[in-house]
This record gives C-alpha cells, structure tokens and sequence, in this order.
C-alpha cells in the first residue's frame, strides 16, 4: 500500500480528505487505521479507502505512513509497532504537535526514517498551510515524496525543526483564531440585524478574499491597510479602536502562549 494512516481524528481524517480530493494516490492503496472503527468506516465509506483492523497492521503493509495520534500516546505506540517498522522500513511521517524527531526515533529504539509535518485543518479544504522537516536518514526522493504528499492537502514549506513552535502557533493553531474573528465579526453584523448565516457567510468570504490579496499582492502588509484606509474615513476609526483595545498585542500574546506550550510538551522549557 502506498499511504497509511493510524489516527483519523479531526486533523488526519482532513488530511485524508485532502489527498483523497488530490487525486494522486488511489483511495485503494490508502489504508486507515484508528481505534474508534466508526471513524474509519465513515471514511471508506465516503472516500473509498481501504481499513485495517490494527496499527501494526498498517506499519507492515504501507510504504509510508502517517502517525497522527496524541502526542501523549506516540510513544506507547511507536513501542507497539516497532517491530513491523523495523521490518518494513517505511517512511514515518509525525503530525504529534511538541514531539521532536530525536524522540521520536528513541520512542522507535531504531533509526526510523521520520519525517515531521505540522498541517493545519484546513487540508480538508485543500488549503493548509504545512512545515516538514526530515531526519538523517530519509533519503531526498523520501524527502520530495514528504513534499509532495504535503502539496496534496496545500501549501508546503521545509522548515529546520528549531522553527517548528513558532510555525505551529502561526500556522497550526491560528485558523482557531482567525474562527473567533469571524465569530466576532458575525455577532457584529447580528447586532445591526443581519441574519446570523448572511453574516457568518459575509465575514467567511471577507476572510477568503482578504487571504487571496495578500498571497498575491506585492504590497506589505502595512501598505495593504493603508489601502483600504480611507483620510477621514469609516475604517482608519475601526482600525485606531483596534489598537487602541490591544488587538496587536492579543494576537502576539495568543502566539506566545501557544509557542510556550509547544515548547513545553518537547521539553524544551
């Protein structure tokens, strides 16, 4: 089997719609492992994959294979697949949030060939943005393959580990913020009497155009602001009540803390 996945909570199970969607690997040679079996049926069925009954099941079979677990539970399992790891020598590729390449290896007790990605849950829509990085002994079409599989579900950039905690903050954990803006914004636009789904689907598009500009405008963003900021106008006074309330400083705040937290959990602080 070309691709195995053990885990589909709600980041793999996108990641699997993503490349389902991508159409470069057939849904049959994708084989799903996930201890609630509800999960993984759900998604043969909507997908056509292909179910295994364990994960060693999914260690021995498949030429590369996606851990997304807990990173509470990576290690127990590492020690539980080893063997078939070992004998088949796949491609492992992490999603375990905190959890570095160097322990990830120890927990195998072998040089596995790892790779750490950091998606976000906007693969399910094709559009996540993803660092990886790879150990010693992934070999570069190993690499290009990582790349690749990363283009399936969106963009892809290789990043050196030491980056990760501040790319998982921005990139990771972020589209939880930019959901509390919108759910902002949407109570913003009920208070002045719009239906609650006009005004959700109004902010979610203003997100998606907003995006869209700023990938392909030349313009910084200080001078796409100022675009939009009229001398006198209705939006340079929204914007000065957003500084003046903080909201630079929140959103920073919010990156710290959640770059703290990774740091952490790889025992790093």
């Amino acid at each position: 089997m070309k691709l195995g996945f053990i885990g589909t909570g709600n980041l793999a199970s996108a990641i699997v719609r993503g490349v389902a969607s991508a159409g470069k690997i057939p849904t049959d040679e994708i084989l799903i492992f996930d201890v609630n079996s509800e999960k993984t049926e759900d998604l043969k069925a909507q997908l056509g994959v292909r179910t295994a009954q364990s994960a060693k099941e999914v260690a021995a079979k498949c030429e590369n294979v996606v851990i997304a677990v807990k990173p509470k539970d990576f290690a127990a399992l590492a020690r539980d697949i080893s063997g078939e790891v070992m004998a088949n020598n796949p491609l492992v590729i992490s999603t375990a949030a905190g959890t570095e390449i160097s322990s990830i290896i120890s927990y195998f007790g072998f040089d596995a060939k790892v790779v750490r990605i950091m998606p976000n849950i906007n693969a399910a829509v094709g559009e996540a943005m993803t660092a990886f990085c790879a150990s010693d002994s992934v070999s570069q079409s190993e690499k290009d393959f990582a790349a690749e599989f990363c283009s399936y579900f969106g963009k892809a950039v290789a990043l050196e580990e030491k980056y990760f905690s501040a790319f998982t903050a921005i990139a990771g954990s972020a589209p939880a913020f930019a959901f509390i803006f919108a759910d902002a914004l949407t109570d913003a636009g009920i208070k002045y009497g719009l239906p609650a789904s006009t005004a959700q689907d109004i902010a979610a598009q203003m997100l998606l155009g907003s995006a869209k500009l700023l990938l392909e405008s030349p313009l910084s963003v200080s001078e796409l602001i100022r675009n939009v900021c009229s001398p006198a106008g209705t939006t340079i006074e929204g914007v000065c009540s957003l500084k003046e309330s903080g909201f630079e400083n929140a959103v920073i705040t919010a990156i710290d803390k959640t770059v703290e937290k990774d740091r952490r959990m790889s025992g790093k602080n």
